[in-house]
């Protein structure tokens, strides 16, 4: 009788994480005093749609198990717990933690917020609509071109010697 109820207990059951193998994209479960073999890392979207996220080690997941037999064990969610709380208790906010880093967007404002140390764009074409403004000094490896004008080679008509200011910068296709 013991072990069908062990059973009847693992069909639905929260397991916390005790290994994690990223490479075989497996995960052992410590589920009250039992352990589950190596088993699949949960995901949101596996298909054109991907998303990776490797457990931590403490991580809690929901898992069923078919029959209550953890050797074919599925974690469902991650859940959070005292040991890993949410980062955040506003409704309004999609939050998401990366480590140190975080991705916040406010879905009642329309704001986000993006708290990296870098990120890079590997787009064609990126287009901003709006104002943007910079809190710090912009940079630039390659010449700028501002309404037709090189930051970097723009020539300057009516030079001349002397205290005087030169002319506005001609625009490159003028040159």
């Amino acid at each position: 009788m013991g072990n069908l109820n062990r059973q009847f207990q693992n069909i639905a059951a929260i397991g916390t994480v005790i290994a994690v193998d990223a490479a075989a994209w497996k995960l052992r479960l410590k589920i009250d005093d039992n352990e589950t073999d190596w088993i699949p890392i949960p995901t949101i979207a596996a298909g054109v749609v991907k998303v990776w996220r490797c457990p931590s080690i403490g991580e809690q997941f929901s898992v069923t198990a078919q029959g209550g037999e953890l050797t074919s064990a599925v974690p469902q969610i991650s859940l959070f717990s005292e040991a890993n709380p949410p980062p955040t208790d506003n409704p309004d906010e999609v939050f998401i933690q990366l480590g140190e880093h975080s991705i916040v967007v406010n879905v009642a404002t329309g704001e986000a917020n993006f708290k990296l140390s870098k990120c890079v764009f590997d787009v064609p074409e990126t287009i901003f609509k709006g104002k943007v403004h910079a809190d710090e000094e912009i940079t630039s490896d390659i010449d700028v071109i501002a309404s037709d004008v090189s930051l970097v080679e723009h020539p300057h008509g009516g030079v001349m010697s002397g205290p005087s200011q030169t002319s506005p910068a001609i625009p490159t296709e003028g040159v």
